[in-house]
């Protein structure tokens, strides 16, 4: 049995993923979330902050110490958004080193994208998850990252699965809507969804589909960045990363609580000239079914479902329709802070920035055409770990010549055990439900 620790590094929340493989699957040990927000602030000054390069090396000191009770014998940690921003990456890069023994790999948006596909793919089509980014994807992704979470929960309050449109075929005319209008309170989470309306695919073995319809659209929205991949059972076809993330567009413009009919219109502008940007790569209408991962897609879930508490195991592969998007987005656009942090399937770390996900999520929707998405609670951290599994182990290093004097270098740096430990970290909310990205 191959045991591996896999941690997904963020704009916003930080994972671990501890899991065995036994040459057909992942079998999960532990799976945790800190919210850090690493990329607090990346956007507007270009730097890793001190005080979020704290929280992250706290949340990474306790993830080492799980890591070394469990016994995986190899670790990877895959950084994105904030981190391919940062003009002092390098400060992550040592910190990083010191705790865990291994550099984090500082991912392109193509690779991030592809990693997410395969960790996701598997139980929507039965593929392996192992899938290389496209050779050719057109024009360099813009930097960016994603942040997703997951928060195992009690079951709540849930629709009967099955009743609503397993395919979430895109059987809806794509337009491109104007400007948002004045955001309104809707109704509650309840009167979005109740007993029924969270529909869900059904997979091999449990009496229903053994498939979705492909090729697949698979949406991954976090904090820094949205990567949207097309592909299917095969591997990516084509593969894009934008600026556009939770994270990011609610720092550049949501100013008032609620926002106002202006900040949230700015929000759809930025989304709709990124996809414009990732429609010359990803045709966004070709695909059969819409997927998408992350907090934003499995917040915007529950809250349509009507769910009492989160429940991961309810939101995976559940269908959500083009019109509950619509609603849930001009619920959270008509909510104040303490309203948003209220309900009961919100992460404290998303309360602020699940407005302009839930933007950017209804945005694509309507681009797409698509009439539903599913949601997959499968994503990024477990694409890193079936990587990592199934990759042959690194090789050592072949031992340098000997010197030619018993001087010591003046080249050489100091040893890792030497490094200064990094400053203590700032508390963050960690609460349950799923974290922001």
């Amino acid at each position: 049995m191959n045991r591996v620790a896999a941690i997904d590094c963020g704009t916003n929340s930080i994972r671990l993923l501890v899991a065995d493989y036994d040459g057909s699957g992942l079998h999960e040990l532990t799976r945790r979330m800190e919210i850090v927000r690493l990329g607090a602030g990346v956007d507007r000054t270009g730097e890793l902050a001190p005080e979020a390069l704290a929280r992250t090396f706290a949340a990474l000191r306790d993830y080492a110490a799980e890591i070394e009770r469990l016994g995986a014998t190899r670790v990877r940690m895959v950084a994105t958004s904030a981190t391919r921003d940062a003009r002092n990456r390098d400060e992550l890069v040592t910190g990083v080193r010191a705790i865990l023994g291994v550099d984090p790999e500082v991912i392109s948006g193509e690779e991030e994208a592809a990693l997410s596909f395969g960790g996701a793919i598997g139980d929507l089509v039965g593929g392996s998850g192992q899938f290389a980014a496209p050779d050719r994807v057109g024009a360099p992704s813009q930097p960016g990252a994603s942040d997703r979470s997951e928060t195992r929960g009690q079951p709540g309050a849930s629709g009967n699965p099955g009743s609503s449109d397993a395919r979430g075929g895109l059987d809806r005319q794509p337009g491109r809507p104007g400007a948002a209008g004045t955001p309104t309170q809707l109704g509650t989470p309840t009167q979005l969804g109740t007993s029924g309306q969270l529909g869900k695919i059904g997979l091999s073995g449990t009496g229903g589909l053994s498939s979705v319809a492909t090729p697949i659209l698979l949406a991954d929205i976090g904090g820094g960045s949205t990567e949207l991949v097309l592909g299917d059972a095969h591997g990516v076809r084509a593969a894009r990363s934008v600026n556009v993330g939770c994270v990011r567009l609610a720092e550049r413009h949501l100013r008032d609580d609620p926002p106002t009919a202006a900040q949230a219109a700015a929000i759809v502008a930025d989304v709709h000239a990124a996809l414009d940007l990732a429609a010359a790569t990803v045709p966004l209408t070709e695909a059969a079914t819409l997927v998408g991962v992350a907090g934003t897609v499995t917040t915007v879930a529950a809250l349509a479902a009507g769910l009492a508490e989160y429940d991961a195991d309810r939101i995976h592969l559940s269908v959500t329709s083009a019109e509950q998007v619509a609603a849930v987005t001009e619920l959270l656009l008509g909510m104040t802070h303490d309203e948003r942090a209220a309900l009961p399937v919100m992460h404290p770390g998303r309360v602020d920035v699940i407005a302009s996900g839930a933007l950017v999520l209804r945005t694509l929707v309507e681009r797409t055409g698509a009439a539903a998405v599913v949601a997959s609670e499968r994503d990024i951290l477990d694409g890193i770990a079936l990587a990592l599994a199934t990759s042959p182990p690194a090789l050592p290093p072949a031992p340098a010549d000997p010197p030619l004097s018993a001087a010591p270098s003046l080249s050489a740096g100091p040893s890792l055990s030497a490094a200064p430990p990094p400053p203590a970290a700032p508390s963050l909310p960690t609460g349950a439900g799923p974290a922001a990205g």
